[in-house]
């Protein structure tokens, strides 16, 4: 009985023990289970952790190749355009290649050409100034000659513009005086005219202009018309009123007579002018230091005489109607224009 009491006893610690080790075994293969499960679980999420970094990774790899892609197609095509650009230039630059020899070419001719007409151009000046120098020498000649041949024949020529303009550059306004003059002439008062207006005579009334001389240039013009009888000069004589049919010293004039003798006077002698007409408008330029009195016609602007002397002191113009007509006198005022010179 009691050994049968022992086996039961073990039997049942036997069975205890073996309990405690399966339930042991139990727990332990849970917890390598859990493990495991916790271990398989956590790789899980670190591979899908990776997968997503690999994604994303991926994503942005492909984003960088197709910007690359979109860079290189850029490059692609600015190198394409480059390359075009290239030949163009290269065209450009064998045209301008071609040009420039062209214009090397025609600056050479240009050269040559300018060389040549510096060349012709410097002896062209020479000439010119061999040209020039003569025609200064001839010019002098023949105004000589012109002026000699005038001064020994006394016949009218035409007067050129240059040696015009001096003369009518000079010109002043003569007013006569009616105080000293005779009283059968009858003086206008503005001093421009004068007329005989007393019996008809032989005497030469004068009337002198106001304004005296002693020295320099002065020219005035007088319209005479168709009178037959008048005198045109200068004198030194202040106090007489006619002028003597023979003048001695101080006077220097022309005077006509009947309406074609014309004749200078002046203390060297008489002399009658051969004039194919009677002018209408005279004019009459004193040069008082060289000593002549000269006598032009207006109208045809020609040298008709020139009296020659010395004159002493101050001398004045001096007029004279005549008295034979009623005709008068008319000194022309000096109106301001221009002289044209030819």
């Amino acid at each position: 009985m009691a050994c049968h009491c022992k086996l039961h006893t073990d039997r049942t610690i036997l069975t205890a023990v073996i309990g405690t080790a399966v339930i042991g075994t139990a727990v332990i293969g849970t917890a390598v289970v859990f493990y495991v499960i916790w271990k398989s679980t956590k790789e899980k999420e670190d591979l899908q952790k990776q997968n997503e970094t690999f994604k994303q990774e991926k994503e942005k790899v492909e984003a960088e190749k197709e910007d690359l892609q979109t860079q290189n197609d850029s490059l692609k095509s600015e190198k394409e355009g480059l390359v075009k650009e290239k030949e163009d230039l290269q065209k450009q630059n064998e045209t301008l290649k071609q040009e420039k020899e062209k214009v090397e070419a025609e600056k050479e001719d240009l050269q040559k050409n300018y060389d040549r007409l510096k060349i012709e151009n410097e002896s062209l000046v020479k000439e010119k100034e061999d040209l020039q120098k003569q025609n200064e020498i001839y010019k002098e000649e023949v105004e000589a000659d012109f002026k000699e041949l005038r001064r020994k024949t006394n016949t009218c020529g035409y007067v050129l513009g240059r040696e015009w303009k001096p003369i009518t550059e000079a010109r002043v306004n003569v007013t006569l005086d009616p105080d000293i003059a005779t009283p059968s002439l009858t003086v206008s008062e503005d001093g421009s005219r004068v007329r005989f207006t007393g019996d008809r005579s032989a005497e030469w009334p004068s009337v002198l202009g106001r304004e005296g001389f002693t020295s320099g240039k002065h020219y005035w013009e007088v319209e005479v018309g168709e009178k037959g009888y008048w005198v045109l000069g200068v004198s030194t004589h202040t106090h007489e009123k006619s002028i003597p049919e023979k003048p001695g010293e101080g006077y220097w004039f022309v005077r006509l007579v009947k309406g074609k003798t014309c004749t200078a006077v002046s203390q060297s002698g008489d002399q009658i002018l051969n004039l194919e007409k009677i002018c209408k408008v005279w004019g009459v330029y004193l040069d008082h230091e060289g000593g002549r009195l000269s006598f032009y016609n207006v109208e045809t602007r020609s040298h008709i005489h020139t009296l020659e002397g010395s004159f002493p002191g101050q001398v004045y113009p001096i007029f004279s109607p005549g008295s034979h007509d009623k005709g008068p006198l008319i000194i022309q005022r000096v109106q301001h224009t221009a002289v044209n010179v030819i």
